[in-house]
């Protein structure tokens, strides 16, 4: 092929891929596909515009002052038009190894879910590198939001306007939506901003009671936490970069850490000594009780539901669930439950088996922006057909593989171990609707698992968990006005694998493609032997 004809072929492809790119910019993708594809658009299009202005030839001559002129106006509104195009969608790249110019997901996430104004404040330290980093990311996310207002004012030149706004020092933000404010002192770090935006957002407080006396390890939030520093790629440069939360592996402080800062208020409620349910309590939560409940307790919370409480039941293998709390709680709705362990060989947690791993979920609220999540020593439940008046839907479930064996044997899983036929396993229900015997104007909401490991310390971290965790929370809650963003879990980040994908890996990178360098080797050989 001669050379004008491969240019002619390079210009149609271009041409081609700016008409596709722009044409489906405008095929409603949402907003980030919108801008990448007419970026795109543009890009190809000025390629193509600077390919045919090099093989252009010169004219001279009378008439051909005119076709220049033409082409060359033709040449500036279509960049014109193209620097508008870029200048309403335009895009943030960051080349930086540590994503050093790229806001925090936690802050993006909940401009972009703006419903209402908000505005923020930020007076900062002209010379404090950490706070006009702050500033220049705040600003990259807020480029193009019209329902999100910033300013950045350096504290030592606007005394004044600091002083009528409570700012009593530097790097403070000041947060205000409608009639609400929220300030937040000594911020250097982003994410805090996100979280804060968060409360401020928040038109009422809601109050997850968390059950205690059967052994749960729910305490208060303590006045302070123990954190460690690792050394991480971001180094000291990045305020909480390397920040490590210590705390024992089966406590709640990450759990309770993330309520605290979307704004939850949490509270203990000792079911033995309690005559009702606190109407201040938006969510009644039991995360892994040991001993059993009384009739009275079970009689307690059923009377709950049924005038249309919101219940949380994170029940475990060795959790003694007995005939009053499964008579009252679980059986009215279609539920039941055994003593046993869900062993999962196909979908699991690094090598073990009884760490079931779930990476397909069915379109729910609490599921939304789930990936992967892992539900460790997970007892099963069954799910019979519902009540009139109760939806049920099944949230979270184990592979076809999957097969129950005894809580006291977990050290010596195998296969032929098996108790009963091998089929999936519901760990994870979600149900709402009128409770049987109830008025019909009081509607519960209700999640169960088999599990409350998943929303441990030890836990919490990896993958979807800490998502699932509060997703569910905000669920119960009918917290859905203010935007979901992913909890901090003051943990180092890691890539966690199921276990086919672990082979699949291994299979790419240490079977296929040393044997593909080797073949095209000696196919190169061969060819020029």
């Amino acid at each position: 092929m001669t050379g004008p004809a491969r240019s002619n072929v390079a210009l149609l492809v271009l041409a081609a891929g700016a008409i596709i790119c722009g044409a489906l910019g405008f095929a409603g993708l949402g907003e980030s596909a919108t801008n990448t594809l007419l970026f795109m658009a543009c890009g190809l299009t000025l390629l193509a515009l600077f390919i045919v202005a090099i093989r252009l030839p010169l004219r001279s001559g009378g008439s051909a002052w005119l076709a220049n002129t033409s082409i060359v106006l033709a040449a500036i509104a279509v960049v014109i038009g193209a620097n508008v195009a870029l200048y309403r969608h335009d895009l943030h790249f960051d080349v930086s190894r540590e994503g050093r110019n790229t806001p925090p997901q936690q802050l993006t996430d909940v401009i972009a879910q703006l419903r209402v104004p908000l505005s923020l404040t930020y007076f900062y330290n002209a010379g404090d590198a950490n706070a006009v980093n702050v500033k220049e990311l705040v600003q990259t996310a807020a480029r193009n939001h019209a329902l999100f207002a910033f300013r950045a004012i350096d504290l030592d030149k606007e005394p004044g306007l600091a002083r009528d706004l409570g700012v009593r020092a530097y790097n403070t933000a000041v947060l205000q939506a409608e009639d609400r404010k929220v300030l937040v002192e000594n911020v250097i770090d982003p994410t805090r901003i996100g979280y804060a935006a968060l409360r401020v957002l928040r038109k009422r407080v809601e109050t997850v009671c968390f059950v205690t006396g059967h052994g749960e390890t729910f305490r208060p939030l303590p006045s302070h936490f123990h954190f460690s520093h690792v050394e991480t790629l971001k180094g000291h440069e990045t305020p909480g970069a390397g920040d490590v939360l210590e705390a024992a592996p089966e406590a709640l402080d990450r759990l309770q850490l993330a309520l605290n800062q979307i704004g939850f208020e949490m509270r203990e409620l000792v079911t033995a000594t309690a005559s009702s349910i606190p109407s201040d309590c938006s969510v009644v939560a039991d995360v892994g009780p040991r001993t059993a409940f009384s009739a009275d307790e079970a009689a307690l919370l059923g009377d709950y539901v049924r005038g249309g409480g919101r219940l949380l039941l994170l029940i475990d293998p060795l959790s003694e669930v007995n005939g009053d709390f499964e008579r009252l709680l679980l059986r009215p709705v279609g539920l039941s439950t055994e003593a046993a362990i869900v062993i999962d060989p196909l979908n699991h947690f690094r090598t073990d088996a009884d760490k079931v791993a779930v990476p397909y979920y069915p379109p729910h609220p609490i599921t939304r922006r789930l990936a992967l999540t892992v539900f460790p020593q997970v007892r099963p439940l069954a799910v019979t057909q519902p009540p009139s008046g109760v939806s049920t839907i099944v949230l979270a479930a184990s592979s076809q593989d999957s097969y129950l064996r005894s809580p006291r044997n977990v050290a010596a899983a195998s296969d032929g171990a098996a108790t009963g036929p091998r089929n999936a396993q519901p760990l994870a229900v979600a149900l709402e609707g009128t409770w049987p015997g109830g008025a019909p104007d009081k509607r519960f909401r209700m999640v169960v698992a088999g599990t409350s490991k998943f929303a441990s310390n030890e836990y919490f971290p990896y993958v979807s968990n800490g998502e699932l965790s509060l997703a569910t929370l905000r669920w119960l809650a009918e917290d859905d006005n203010s935007p979901s963003v992913a909890p901090q879990t003051f943990k180092l980040p890691e890539i966690v694998l199921t276990s086919g994908q672990m082979r699949d890996t291994f299979i790419v990178l240490e079977v296929l493609l040393p044997l593909s360098t080797a073949l095209f080797g000696v196919a190169m050989w061969w060819r020029r032997r």
